[in-house]
């Protein structure tokens, strides 16, 4: 099973970018009173019923309809800051993130707006492009009347960028400047106890995850980090118990289930490991490694019945799994007996 680093874009909510470019760019559209008449007197559509009709769209999931109203506004010339906005919050919805950013960075050349450009700068995270979600971030840091939210979200994805390039100095400035806007930030603390694992400071992790369990005990991100700075510290019962508490909240975690089997491997303890793969199995794609490190589990705690089904389906899945197959040469051979 291959391990992964913790998530950094845990500096920014699913699609939160999304939703400020939403109210940022449709405010002015929402201002004043818009007739009902989808043209003008003058043969011009009428911009402002349209954004409000895309806004409501929008906020019902009708994608499709939203991105036919914007489509029209850009090919009428009309409003194209917010036309092109809402083609790329529409794009991204749809998961067409080429033609998303594409679409964010013709809204920028009319209307530099925080939405925008934040929205842009997590396109490019997502491909992990962190050159350009830099230069963007710094470009929207350079807008006027930004509020202290803003910049508190700026100097974090600024650090998050930083650390992924290697640029831990960087990382640390942006952070600290975060920090001193908003230091009750329990992703923040994940942010800045992932830097200080990178510097190899484990003690100083080890308080910034703990400080973001305490501040949210469902960021699930804050015990896994607590876990391998325990791991690092050599503290594995306390690291397994962290990797445990991780998967309560996401089950989905990979990095915690990686260590928590290695950690229940090197303790002998396989009850809690046992129900968390199970319900890992239950609620994700088929996995062979999990399944493999489920029928070796199982093994281990006498379940043999059970540790052959495990081997068995793995074996159908990859018939040519050798681990599998040595598994269940040996509990053919225990069962035997």
């Amino acid at each position: 099973m291959r391990e992964k680093e913790i998530s950094l874009e845990s500096s920014f909510e699913h699609h939160a970018a999304i939703q400020s470019m939403v109210s940022e760019t449709f405010l002015d559209a929402d201002s004043g009173h818009a007739a009902d008449d989808v043209y003008q007197q003058n043969g011009r559509l009428n911009a402002q019923l349209l954004v409000r009709n895309a806004k409501i769209l929008l906020a019902a999931g009708d994608i499709p309809l939203a991105k036919n109203i914007f489509r029209a506004l850009v090919e009428s010339g009309e409003s194209l800051g917010i036309a092109y906005s809402g083609l790329g919050g529409c794009y991204e919805l749809e998961g067409k993130l080429d033609l998303a950013i594409k679409a964010y960075r013709e809204a920028i050349i009319f209307e530099p707006t925080f939405g925008c450009l934040f929205a842009l700068s997590e396109l490019y995270i997502k491909k992990e492009d962190f050159t350009a979600a830099v230069g963007t971030l710094l470009r929207a840091m350079n807008l006027q009347r930004l509020q202290t939210p803003q910049v508190f979200d700026l100097h974090k994805g600024l650090g998050s960028c930083y650390m992924r390039l290697g640029q831990l100095n960087n990382a640390e400035s942006h952070y600290r400047k975060a920090y001193e806007i908003n230091p009750g930030s329990d992703n923040l603390h994940v942010n800045i106890g992932s830097l200080a694992m990178k510097k190899g400071d484990l003690s100083t992790a080890l308080l910034h995850f703990k400080e973001g369990a305490r501040i949210n005990p469902l960021n699930g991100q804050s015990f896994t980090g607590i876990g391998l700075a325990q791991t690092g510290l050599g503290n594995k019962e306390a690291a397994h118990d962290a990797f445990a508490l991780a998967l309560g909240i996401d089950i989905h975690d990979v990095t915690s289930i990686y260590h928590l089997v290695k950690s229940a491997y090197e303790l002998k303890k396989f009850d809690v490991v046992a129900a968390l793969l199970h319900k890992y199995i239950q609620h994700n794609a088929v996995n062979s490694n999990i399944l493999y490190s489920y029928a070796g589990i199982q093994y281990h705690r006498g379940m043999l019945k059970e540790s052959l089904e495990e081997c068995e389906k793995l074996l159908a899945l990859k018939a040519d799994h050798e681990g599998a197959k040595k598994l269940k040469e040996m509990i053919l051979q225990k069962m035997a007996h």
